[in-house]
């Protein structure tokens, strides 16, 4: 159950062509998990491509987990996201990633005239950067803890079995963690949802209002 399905967007598709498009102007590196790649260093915006792996995308101060980037994933390309030089992101598993500054590699976009792939593109993530603001300023817990659920549940499997649901809201809300343990306690015994050792494993029926 999830919000929508990424991958069956004509948008998502469009991300695809224009990452196989620019691959092949890009060098891959092995990244081992934990490391921290800035979409703002040496003075100037960077771009990454991430081929495979699990990567999540921060807040710098704070820490606040705004996104797992799904394969195959551009960011940094459209210098929205990279105007924010708090940014960064971390790999959660072995991943391959290519290193490009964003002024290169929009010099090869305007050289292969990528620009309709790269509009599409840029649709796609801000659209999703928006929906994800929309409900993290819902009007009430439940609300924030209900979108991070079905978002959960859309994650990758190695992922969200090593993540409890209780950490994975924490890092990406500013709830407490009596508010959140409060709410998932709530929904279990309710049959809402099924957690093993906190562990996200089902979403059954989750209410608009609860």
């Amino acid at each position: 159950m999830s919000i929508q399905d990424h991958h069956a967007t004509d948008d998502f598709a469009a991300t695809v062509e224009l990452f196989e498009q620019l691959s092949p102007y890009a060098t891959f590196d092995d990244v081992l998990p934990g490391n921290r790649l800035y979409l703002f260093k040496e003075g100037g915006p960077y771009c990454y491509l991430i081929r495979s792996g699990i990567c999540k995308l921060h807040h710098g101060p704070d820490e606040i987990l705004i996104n797992t980037m799904y394969v195959p994933s551009i960011i940094g390309i459209g210098g929205v996201l990279t105007a924010n030089r708090a940014l960064f992101l971390q790999t959660h598993t072995r991943a391959e990633i290519a290193t490009v500054t964003t002024h290169e590699i929009r010099q090869i976009i305007a050289r292969l005239n990528l620009w309709e792939l790269l509009s599409r593109h840029i649709y796609r993530v801000t659209n999703r950067f928006f929906m994800l603001s929309s409900y993290l300023n819902s009007p009430t817990a439940y609300e924030i803890l209900r979108f991070q659920l079905l978002e959960l549940m859309d994650e990758p499997t190695e992922f969200r079995d090593n993540i409890s649901a209780v950490q994975y809201i924490q890092q990406k809300t500013r709830l407490s963690r009596s508010s959140i343990m409060k709410i998932l306690s709530q929904l279990k015994q309710g049959g809402v949802v099924k957690l093993e050792n906190g562990i996200l494993k089902e979403v059954c029926h989750l209410p608009l209002k609860y």
